[in-house]
Formats: C-alpha cells, structure tokens, sequence
C-alpha cells in the first residue's frame, strides 16, 4: 500500500493524477482482468502508457519518473528498462543512457548497443566499453550439462520433466500431443505413451515424480495449442497416476479454476498454481480434495512453484518471486538483487532452500539458482547454471526442470515459438526435444 501511495504522489506531483483512473492496459495473461482495485501490475502498465503519452509530447522528465515508478513495483523488467534507455536517446542525455545500460547488464540482461556506440563512446568511452563488456558476458556460455534424452516428436512440444529416481525412468508432459511419454533408462530416446486423452488428459503442462505416494502427477488444461475435438469439453484438473500400473488413481478439479499450471509436492501435499487466475491451491492428502490456499489480484501469471525457509514461492512471469507464508497465507514480493527475475518459468526448490529457476521470458535465456536472505524475503545471492548451452536455441526456449539426488533434469528446447496459436504451420521444421542433465553446485 505505501507504494500505491507513493505513486499517487508521484502522479500529483507531475500534473498527471488522472492517469491513474485510466482503464488498465492488458495484463500479461488477463488474471486480473476485470478487478477494480489498483494492482502493481495495473498501476505500472498505467504508467507506462504515460509515460509513452508524455514522450510523444517531448516531455522527458515526465516520462522518465514514470517509468522509474514503474520499474520500482516490477523491478529488473526489461520492456521498462528499454523504455528508460529510449527517453534517454530521446531526450539526448548519454549520461542517463549509460545508466540505463549499467542496470541492464547488472540485471544480467542483453542489449545490443551497436547502433548508438558512436553517441555513447563519445560521451565515456571508459564507461561504455566496461558496460559492453559486461553486456557480452551475460550472454556468454555458462555451466556444463549433458544430453540425457533425446526425444523426436516434433509435433509434441514437451513442456515438463520429471525423474523417478529410484528406476531413472523419465516422465514428460506434452501439450501438443495431450500426453505423458515415458523413457526407460536404456532406451532413453525412445519415448512411450504413460497415459494420454483417453485418461481425460488435455495438454500436460507440470509434472512430477512423488517418491512417497509412487504417483505420477500432472497439471492438465487448455491452451490455443490443444488440439480438440468439435464437440469436446474444456476443463482443467490435476491428476495422479499410479506409477507402476500406469492407470488413472484419481483427477482432482476445483470450481473457478482457469488452468492449472505448475505445481510442487511434498509429504503427499500438493501445491499448485493456476495459470490463468490469480490463485494458487492445495491438496492435503491423496484422498483429499483440491482448496483455495490464497486469491491475490496483483498475482498477474504464476508459474512454477517451490517449498522453502518454511513458506511457498511463486514465480510470477510479470512480477519477479511471491513468497506465501503457510501460516497466516499472507503474500508479498521477494526482494530482487540485482539479477532480473522476471520471465521466470520453471520452479523448484533443493533440499538446502535454494531456488532453481529457469528463465525463459527474457534475453538471455537462463538457469540460476537463488539464495534467499535468512529470513527468506529477499534475495542475496544469483549464480547462472546454465546458459549458451548449444541445445537451448534461439528460436525455442528451456521450460520445466526437475531436480534429485543432486542433479537436476531441464527441456532445453520447448519448441513454443514454432507452434503459432491460430495452428498454422511454422516457417521452419521443429526440432527434437533435448533434455539435458546437470549437477547441482
């Protein structure tokens, strides 16, 4: 709340209060579509369309406060960031775009700066060749992992991965194929199906080994890449799957629910995230049912989920990392340093509290892994794992990634891009799905 009042302020201050009673501009994934009450995600896209009113006029100043406004409630978000580098352009203030440039790279973001390195190397050539050189590292290789499987479906686009550790069987979701492939460990690039849509599978996004239970789980809903009968039900549910037999154990819905996503589980408990509404649900026990564990508007896009410093977190693709206190179920945003956490896809915790996240949504591609504070509220410590990997091509990106024994598991390759929305075939050939294995630090 102090920072809405902060922003009000802010707005005041510049003559542009009105802004703030402008209709929403569209959220990321329309989760918070229809709220009334400001959320960051809300008051920042205002801004940020003020910000482009305000540099239309040539009124820098305005338009650079407001994007400093909007970069302080979704910190490390690149569209922001560039927005600031182009006022500076604009404006013709070198200094301020060399700021900019500073925070990008310490931000572990990508710019290229060929097109201005005249202006700007004029202004501190000293300056501008250290942010460079920074820029070039974040995008160079980093980390080491192997291939573990190599899966030719093309058409599949497998999303999620998860590891029986007790038989280094491979589960993989697929949205396109609305099924559950299965790699034994001697034939690891020879999928088979585990189960599919006559289980009642839309497409499969999370998936996980629970070595307790001996189930196999999956989130399943529905996307524009879901291919559907003429006549058939929409719906989304969390299922469980024995693992041995293969057959459906039990698929768990709840009301309201838009589509479940991503999720974590541990002593039998179920946490998982719904993809489409700001909420996120759990399941106490097998026979249980699915609940509403927390509703929050400024919830824009959740992701993966991970149990740590005794609370759950929630990556948010548009926000940065959610910490949810298991007790009173209150919600606040995780302190970033200065490593971006927006884009953040996959999710997932080790056994020493540490975060493993797979970032996807911006430039570069990466794996990291993250240390809270003491107290788990704010972030001390990014180490990239991976990046560059020569699997994890530009024209696709990394997603899910699961994690045992000391080693973790990714899809390197989701071939997202390549499957457009309205089903029309894509310019070039999708490629096979790498799944690469690492060892955790």
């Amino acid at each position: 709340m102090d920072k809405f009042h902060s922003i009000r302020n802010l707005l005041a201050a510049t003559g542009l209060a009105a802004l703030i009673a402008l209709p929403a501009m569209a959220q990321d994934n329309g989760a918070n579509a229809g709220s009334t009450a400001p959320t960051p995600q809300s008051i920042a896209m205002e801004l940020f369309a003020g910000a482009n009113t305000a540099l239309r006029s040539d009124d820098y100043e305005s338009a650079r406060r407001m994007l400093e406004a909007a970069l302080d409630l979704k910190p490390g978000h690149p569209a922001i960031l560039r927005g600031l580098y182009r006022v500076a352009q604009q404006a013709e203030r070198p200094d301020d775009a060399l700021d900019v440039l500073e925070r990008m790279a310490a931000a572990g973001l990508s710019y290229d700066t060929a097109d201005e390195a005249g202006w700007l190397a004029a202004t501190d050539s000293q300056r501008f060749a250290a942010i460079n050189q920074q820029l070039a590292a974040n995008l160079a290789p980093a980390g080491q992992a192997e291939r573990a499987a190599r899966i030719d479906r093309p058409d599949a686009l497998i999303e999620g991965v998860a590891i029986d550790i007790e038989t280094d069987r491979i589960f993989l979701s697929s949205v396109a194929g609305r099924e559950i492939l299965m790699l034994e460990p001697f034939a690891p690039n020879e999928p088979v199906v585990f189960a599919d849509r006559e289980d009642g599978l839309w497409s499969v996004f999370g998936i996980a080994v629970d070595d307790r239970s001996r189930m196999v789980w999956a989130a399943s809903g529905v996307v524009p890449q879901t291919p559907l009968a003429a006549d058939e039900e929409t719906g989304t549910a969390l299922f469980a799957f024995d693992m041995t037999t293969g057959d459906l154990y039990r698929r768990y819905e709840i009301e309201g629910a838009e589509r479940l996503g991503d999720f974590v589980v541990r002593d039998g408990m179920v946490y998982v995230a719904d993809a489409g509404a700001p909420r996120i649900y759990v399941l106490n026990s097998l026979s249980g049912q699915l609940e509403l564990l927390v509703e929050d508007p400024r919830f824009v896009s959740l992701q993966g989920l991970a149990l740590a410093h005794g609370a759950l977190y929630a990556a948010d693709y548009a926000m940065g990392i959610w910490r949810i206190d298991l007790g009173d179920h209150s919600v606040s945003l995780v302190r970033p340093g200065d490593e971006s956490l927006i884009g953040i896809d996959g999710f997932l915790n080790t056994r020493e509290g540490r975060l493993i996240a797979v970032r996807n949504g911006v430039s570069p591609h990466q794996l990291m892994a993250i240390d809270l504070d003491a107290a788990g509220h704010a972030v001390a410590n990014v180490d990239v794992l991976l990046r560059g990997h020569r699997d994890m091509t530009d024209d696709t990106e990394p997603t899910l990634v699961d994690l045992a024994d000391g080693r973790g598991w990714l899809v390197a390759n989701a071939a997202w891009p390549l499957f457009p929305e309205d089903g029309s075939a894509p310019d070039e050939p999708r490629p096979a799905t790498i799944i690469l294995q690492f060892r955790l630090p």
